[in-house]
């Protein structure tokens, strides 16, 4: 058998996220049997051919409990005769479910990090306690109770800092912050926006945006990559959207001083900033205890993390040396893109019908009844909109990717440009853009 080969069957979360396309692309290509969960009914998964099924639990930010049990209910229901059987947490449902691993045991193996690790990393706060209790390279950082503890500290403050909340995504609620009193006034609005939630201020670090990708085995590392962020949007504290693979050994030996302690077992993403000068250190960010936005990137460098991590949870060890592609380039999809995503499905497509139609038109397609399945999905295009116009546009969208040599999600998986185009639409439609690819 091909060493590549797998068998057995993994439950993926977070289904809308391309990062969980990732993982039920890298592993339903090899064999495993794949089943996305979410607590919306219509997800990107849903239009991967390496998907067997979808599934509904409620939302595990909304109500741990009732997002634990229906998932409990989703792993008995689908628990295999024989055979691997494994748990991947997409995003940042990781944490709770680690939170609750005891009551998946005996079940399912759980694929993510002991609760005790990732509560030292995350949220931003814990980190910051954990760096100095380690003494780890990063830039000085303030925790103000309230603004009296916040006028208290102020004249220990250099600017420029960057101010944010403790648990958010994607660059959303952060500030770069020049003076005094735009610290106070961005400060007061993180209160509001976040209340009860300790607000940091971290000083800026020189240099650019870098970030580690890792593997960890009890605290050993078994595979690590590094990606250089060219372009971000917003520029400031946002989201790469134009990647580089770099050398990674600078880095190796920070993160371990890390995860070591910690005895890590799973993925971890640490956002570096560094001037690119050997002889300067890179300073330590902050840390995401999870698979992350740029999972692309980090797979078409030849480090295929979700086959690693099914491989070192399945046999508890990782045999294969990888080495990432170092100078590989990849870019996101433009906000012109975006908005033409946002133009073609707001307006266009009932989307009620089609995620009712969906499963038949799959069905057709597998079937190779095109003219029927073209037919029912014509029904759920409202007058306004031809087929013909949206083909063209989905069309134009392609030949966007392919001229800038942008992430493509699998030519092999024929559905999801349309899985990605409807459920970017849909969600943008209902103000729930995924985190690790939002804007704000």
């Amino acid at each position: 058998m091909d060493k590549d080969a797998l068998n057995g069957r993994i439950i993926v979360t977070y289904g809308r996220s391309l990062i969980a396309l990732m993982i039920a692309q890298s592993l339903g290509a090899r064999g495993v049997d794949v089943i996305g969960c979410d607590d919306v009914g219509m997800t990107v998964l849903s239009f991967s051919k390496y998907v067997s099924k979808t599934e509904i639990y409620s939302s595990p930010h909304k109500d741990e409990e009732a997002f634990i049990a229906d998932l409990l209910e989703i792993v008995k229901r689908h628990a295999p005769e024989s055979g691997p059987y494994m748990l991947i947490p997409a995003f940042n449902e990781a944490k709770i479910l680690a939170k609750y691993r005891k009551r998946f045991e005996g079940l399912i193996t759980l694929a993510c990090p002991d609760y005790a690790a990732m509560d030292k990393v995350s949220p931003k706060d814990h980190f910051a306690h954990t760096v100095l209790e380690l003494g780890l390279e990063a830039p000085p950082t303030w925790l103000p109770k309230d603004m009296q503890a916040l006028d208290n500290i102020l004249d220990e403050i250099e600017y420029p800092v960057f101010i944010k909340p403790p648990d958010d995504v994607g660059g959303r609620g952060i500030s770069k912050i020049e003076g005094e009193a735009d610290l106070k006034l961005a400060f007061t609005d993180l209160e509001e926006r976040y209340p009860g939630q300790q607000i940091l201020i971290q000083a800026a670090a020189k240099g650019e945006d870098y970030c580690y990708c890792g593997l960890f085995d009890d605290g050993q590392r078994v595979a690590s990559m590094v990606y250089h962020n060219l372009e971000t949007f917003p520029k400031e504290a946002g989201p790469g959207v134009t990647r580089e693979t770099v050398d990674n050994k600078i880095f190796d030996g920070l993160v371990e001083d890390l995860v070591r302690p910690l005895k890590w077992n799973g993925v971890i993403e640490i956002d570096f900033m560094w001037d690119g000068e050997e002889s300067t250190t890179p300073q330590m960010i902050e840390v995401n205890p999870r698979f992350w936005a740029g999972l692309d990137h980090s797979v078409k460098s030849n480090v295929d993390f979700p086959y690693l991590v099914y491989r070192l949870f399945l046999d508890g060890q990782v045999d294969e040396t990888v080495k990432a592609d170092i100078g590989k380039k990849t870019s996101l999809p433009a906000l012109s893109t975006m908005a033409r995503i946002e133009s073609l499905f707001s307006s266009a497509i009932h989307f009620e019908d089609l995620e009712e139609q969906w499963p038949s038109i799959k069905e057709k397609l597998k079937h190779y009844q095109v003219k029927e399945a073209i037919e029912e999905f014509k029904s759920a295009i409202d007058d306004s909109i031809t087929f013909d116009e949206a083909y063209e546009t989905f069309k134009a969208l392609r030949e966007d990717v392919e001229e800038a040599e942008r992430i493509s999600y699998g030519k092999d998986d024929p559905f999801i440009g349309l899985g990605v185009l409807f459920v970017l639409g849909s969600l943008i439609k209902h103000g729930k853009l995924p985190p690790e690819v939002s804007l704000k």
